[in-house]
């Protein structure tokens, strides 16, 4: 606990240090790219916390809306079994709202996934998520990011393949 207080002063002094970003982009026609890593949530009860990496891209139409490709990886361990793992390539539509050097957004869209249950097969899904987050600017070009994202996926195997996923990383406009 005495470790952390300093490493909270760090952090707080760092964004309260960061440049004014008030200029930042996205502008009409710019492009990001993104990476990001954080836990799962499964909606199935059989399925324990998992983690989630997702890197891709987005391309914005205006300073405040934009599509945005996804490729993710998510993992969850089962009460006495193996893994499930779910690949998939998704794609969003995303409201952003500026406020200086933060910028809420919201999303949601399509995506195609691989679903590997224990004891089955692979099997294709459609899905649709939903999420909500924000990007923190530390200069006119970078953010750090983080979202919170409901994936409704369907089942397979017999269990449910949809979960929830808190997501934090980076992203770089160009």
């Amino acid at each position: 606990m005495k470790r952390l207080i300093p490493a909270a002063v760090v952090v707080a002094a760092s964004f309260l240090a960061a440049p004014d970003a008030s200029a930042v982009i996205p502008e009409k026609g710019s492009i990001a790219v993104f990476a990001g890593v954080g836990p799962i949530l499964p909606f199935e009860g059989d399925y324990d916390l998992g983690f989630q990496l997702e890197a891709g891209g987005e391309y914005y139409f205006s300073p405040v809306f934009g599509a945005r490709a996804t490729l993710g990886y998510a993992s969850a361990g089962v009460d006495g079994g193996s893994d499930v793992t779910i690949a998939g390539f998704e794609a969003s539509a995303v409201y952003t709202s500026r406020r200086g050097d933060w910028a809420p957004f919201v999303l949601g869209g399509f995506g195609i996934h691989t679903v590997d249950p224990p004891g089955d097969g692979p099997s294709q899904r459609l899905g649709a998520h939903f999420g909500a987050g924000t990007d923190y600017f530390l200069d006119r070009r970078t953010s750090l990011t983080g979202q919170l994202t409901g994936r409704f996926i369907g089942s397979a195997g017999g269990r449910t393949s949809s979960f929830a996923s808190v997501t934090f990383g980076i992203k770089y406009h160009f």
